[in-house]
């Protein structure tokens, strides 16, 4: 019986059929025709790439990077959850040479990222075709992100290359979306030494990132030979003392995860605190402005820090206590997705050539990097709320 249900949910004409029902039911117009936009412009990506690692557009085009960067899993896992939607075999092609690519960038030593880059690939692909070579793949990369930490701070090392001192003591709110690697690299192998780092490094996180109101700092800097801390600042967001939004969406979602994992209840009071902070900042189309600290028309949005937020809020209304709490979370995960989806979607309209899929997002404001325009991080964490969306409503099978 169960096979056969299996068989039923995973014919593309019946997938397409449920997920137009989803949003229909929550205001969304023209759902199919959405959904396959999204489709056909992974596929374009993806052609586009041809074993390249993507940055960011300029003027609707792909800027590529001659080395991996922590982008280089995202297009993987959009296919992944693409094939998940619709069932459409060609996703699982393509997904799995994505993970093929990576696995060669296990040992990498000069970046947290591992997570980002391995957990949408390799770890996904072994959980779907239990191949062995993508577990070793993830577990390897595991390893190489447990030498990050530093056991004087207690927490783990943004950037730098292993056994260098520059950045050395730099510490990011971002890092709290790779500790899921560690734990489940702990659950794999059974070394709890990956666990204690992912959990050691999430209480500093909570200590220190994480203000008494429950916005956050960007950049915790520490003297890494006594641990002692030196200041607390920002990289990307608009001043030291103001809250940077997808930060701030980094840690509702990383916090979440952590508590997921760990079942300790102060990860989840503070990924509840986060979230409440990052909803009082929101306007009226839900989606923040790319520094909580600024208002105004003039102020530009970050539609990849809304839907990161989205994604991570889904998970916290799967793991609060009440029923009331569940459905605040939920209500604002579904309104921040069917924005973005509304609005905030790519459409041949707005220029000649577009080949990112979540536009009006911002990779680094400082650095005049990706302004108002699309970057792999917007793209994956929007189609993964895409798919949580559609996870959330799996009852409507039973309509049909």
């Amino acid at each position: 019986m169960k096979e056969r249900s299996l068989k039923f949910l995973f014919n593309p004409a019946i997938l397409i059929l449920i997920i137009s029902c989803i949003f229909i039911q929550c205001n969304l117009s023209n759902p199919q025709t959405k959904l396959e936009k999204i489709k056909t412009q992974l596929i374009k990506k993806d052609d586009i790439f041809a074993g390249r690692f993507p940055e960011y557009t300029e003027d609707g085009e792909w800027i590529f990077s001659g080395k991996p960067n922590w982008f280089a899993g995202f297009t993987g896992g959009e296919l992944w959850y693409m094939y998940e939607m619709t069932g459409d075999e060609t996703m699982k092609t393509r997904a799995i040479k994505h993970a093929d690519q990576l696995i060669p960038l296990a040992t990498l030593d000069d970046t947290h990222d591992m997570g980002f880059i391995f957990l949408p690939t390799c770890v996904k692909t072994f959980q779907i075709s239990k191949d062995e070579k993508y577990r070793q793949a993830g577990i390897r990369a595991a390893g190489m992100l447990a030498k990050r930490f530093n056991k004087k701070g207690k927490f783990i090392r943004a950037w730098g290359k292993l056994g260098t001192p520059a950045r050395e003591g730099l510490m990011l709110i971002d890092t709290m979306m790779n500790l899921e690697l560690l734990f489940w690299a702990a659950e794999e192998t059974g070394n709890r030494e990956f666990y204690e780092i992912a959990k050691t490094h999430a209480i500093t996180a909570m200590n220190e990132i994480v203000r008494v109101n429950g916005s956050s700092y960007h950049v915790i800097e520490w003297d890494p030979q006594t641990g002692d801390l030196i200041n607390k600042r920002t990289h990307q967001g608009y001043k030291d003392e103001s809250t940077w939004a997808r930060g701030q969406a980094w840690g509702i979602y990383g916090f979440a995860n952590t508590y997921q994992r760990t079942r300790d209840k102060r990860f989840l009071d503070t990924s509840i605190k986060m979230a409440d902070y990052f909803l009082s900042f929101l306007p009226e189309d839900f989606v923040p402005y790319w520094d909580l600290d600024l208002v105004g028309e003039d102020v530009l949005r970050d539609a990849s820090a809304g839907a990161i937020a989205a994604s991570g809020m889904f998970l916290l209304a799967e793991l609060v206590e009440t029923e009331e709490l569940k459905e605040k979370y939920l209500d604002y995960a579904v309104k921040i997705t069917v924005s973005l989806m509304e609005n905030y979607l790519f459409t041949e309209s707005i220029r000649e050539t577009e080949d990112g899929i979540l536009l009006h997002c911002i990779y680094n404001f400082n650095k005049n990097r990706a302004v108002d325009e699309s970057y792999p991080a917007g793209d994956f964490y929007f189609i993964e709320a895409v798919r949580k969306l559609w996870d959330t409503n799996k009852l409507l099978v039973g309509q049909l």
